[in-house]
């Protein structure tokens, strides 16, 4: 369902208040148009080594050198971390068979103390980790929320007025909600609730005003505002077998409107569904052709993507894929941002940071850090 509103919307669900911002009017959409079908794009670089076949893939942002963010690959045997400019380790967590990964932050602006978060499947938990500014090695935090059943998907993300995120846990007929709390000890769970969902949702991803964005194995896209969400879908591709979904958020234009697009990978195909974010319409369907000097991207199991600087050639942002099917090994490809925006015919934007950005304060007034801040 799509809601229009100015401000703020909140909800109740099992007694729990969430908060969803809608920074923009939404329209309705009346007729979809038929997706535009093989636009192809070749990856750019490729990371081989991984150990094992990535189940999780995120990146982390610098809070002042864009090429020294870092691209991090969960898989059974831990989490490592590479850095951007060179595909070299950075730092490594082991002794975790890990499932899926994301990356949050608390507080704002260039001091804000970056984490990831992946389930280690071996202990049926969530495990936090800091990353720290300066050396970018992983921190050792207190163990997350610990979880019954099988999880599907998960992720996180916040509000531009939240100091924390809050974590989306996906599994069968339900979504577990964790909003999480920095504190001396590094992140807790501050509350919790629970979300009755349709049965068949996989992955989703958390938008920049705080939505949470769930999608089915079919393809269809639901935007969590209210109570009715999962009534009508925002949006919905032909899929066979989706995977993880990303939303790509940007400004542009004097007023410095956030627009996007909501990417989907059809994991049958190896295909990036493609929509926009703001009204749900299905703007292209991206594949990864052979050419001349290089093969086909692959199918990909697990994807994610940026839309922030992350240097050079991925200044634009950059989308990663996991490959299991490789000739060789498990390596996960990279695609430039803009290469992406290139082949659907969409300007690129003004990125928006995920570190957020720092309130604005007289100079003789008082700023209060956040209590986490790993170094």
């Amino acid at each position: 369902m799509r809601k229009n509103c100015a401000i703020a919307s909140i909800f109740a669900f099992s007694g729990l208040l969430l908060i969803s911002g809608c920074d923009q009017k939404r329209e309705e959409i009346v007729e979809k148009p038929v997706p535009v079908v093989d636009v192809a794009v070749n990856f750019s670089d490729e990371l081989p080594g991984l150990g094992g076949e990535a189940t999780g893939l995120a990146f982390w942002d610098h809070p002042t050198l864009s090429f020294n963010g870092t691209l991090i690959v969960a898989n059974d045997s831990g989490v490592t971390s590479y850095n951007m400019e060179d595909g070299n380790a950075v730092s490594r967590i082991g002794d975790h068979k890990a499932q899926g990964l994301a990356v949050g932050y608390a507080g704002f602006g260039s001091q804000a103390a970056g984490f990831v978060t992946f389930l280690d499947t071996d202990e049926s938990a969530f495990r936090f980790y800091g990353i720290d500014n300066a050396s970018r090695a992983f921190i050792p935090l207190e163990t997350g929320p610990e979880i019954r059943g099988a999880v599907r998907g998960f992720c996180l993300g916040r509000a531009p007025s939240e100091n924390a995120p809050t974590l989306f846990v996906i599994q069968k007929a339900k979504l577990q909600v964790f909003n999480l709390a920095a504190g001396s000890e590094g992140i807790r769970v501050a509350n919790e609730a629970t979300i009755d969902t349709p049965d068949d949702l996989v992955s989703c991803t958390v938008d920049v005003d705080g939505t949470a964005i769930l999608a089915s194995t079919s393809g269809a896209i639901y935007r969590l505002t209210d109570e009715t969400a999962f009534d009508t879908p925002f949006a919905e591709g032909e899929i066979a077998d989706a995977g993880d979904i990303i939303v790509l958020a940007s400004t542009s234009g004097e007023d410095s409107a956030i627009t996007g697009q909501l990417l989907l990978l059809d994991k049958s195909t190896g295909h990036l569904h493609a929509f926009d974010r703001n009204s749900g319409l299905a703007l292209g369907v991206i594949s990864f052709n052979d050419a001349s000097n290089q093969p086909a991207i692959g199918n990909a199991n697990v994807f994610n993507a940026t839309s922030t600087n992350l240097g050079a050639i991925y200044r634009n942002g950059v989308a990663a894929f996991g490959i299991a099917d490789s000739a060789n090994e498990p390596l996960v490809r990279l695609v430039p941002g803009n290469s992406l925006m290139n082949g659907l015919s969409v300007a690129v934007g003004d990125p928006i940071s995920p570190r957020g950005k720092l309130a604005e304060t007289p100079e003789d007034g008082l700023k209060i850090p956040t209590n986490y801040q790993p170094e």
